[in-house]
């Protein structure tokens, strides 16, 4: 399966790491940004969550501390407040948020499971278009309201995945 960044179909990346491990080799993003063919914003994934977040809340942006003293204060406003300086980080809407859930109903109501419910939800607030991958599809009123992540207003799309694969999982400890 090749991906969007394989397939040459994004002109941005915006990530926190964007570099695969020394054991693997050059990633694709690397690759292409070296070339000139894709432009890269690389930040902290503390920022770049923030920022996501700010857009998907109406917000304009948010301050931040990482950052001062860095390359990465350049060109961006600085203010201080109580005593200490930050950095304005503008918010970052997407146009397409493609996020996977354990489970969704035909509204679009998701269900994630593990690290996904970490910021999927933030992502699917934040883009013009949510397309939901899901592992099972079920009717409406079969979810608990209670395990819902990211409730069907934010999800444009639902669909089925292909094949599910679960690279690593911890082990729990009794």
């Amino acid at each position: 399966q090749a991906t969007l960044i394989e397939n040459r179909q994004i002109k941005k990346y915006i990530c926190c790491y964007a570099r695969k491990s020394a054991t693997f080799g050059v990633s694709p993003a690397e690759e292409q940004y070296l070339r000139g063919e894709l432009e890269l914003e690389v930040m902290p994934q503390g920022t770049l969550v923030a920022r996501i977040y700010a857009a998907g809340a109406g917000f304009g942006g948010v301050y931040t501390g990482v950052g001062i003293g860095t390359v990465a204060e350049e060109g961006k406003e600085k203010k201080v407040i109580g005593g200490k300086e930050y950095l304005l980080e503008l918010s970052l809407k997407a146009d397409f948020a493609f996020v996977h859930a354990r489970k969704a109903d035909r509204m679009g109501n998701l269900v994630y499971r593990g690290t996904a419910r970490g910021f999927n939800h933030i992502m699917a607030r934040a883009a013009d278009v949510t397309i939901a991958e899901a592992e099972e599809i079920v009717e409406v009123g079969e979810l608990d309201p209670e395990t819902v992540g990211t409730p069907s207003i934010y999800v444009d799309r639902v669909v089925k995945a292909r094949e599910v694969k679960i690279l690593w999982m911890p082990r729990r400890v009794t």
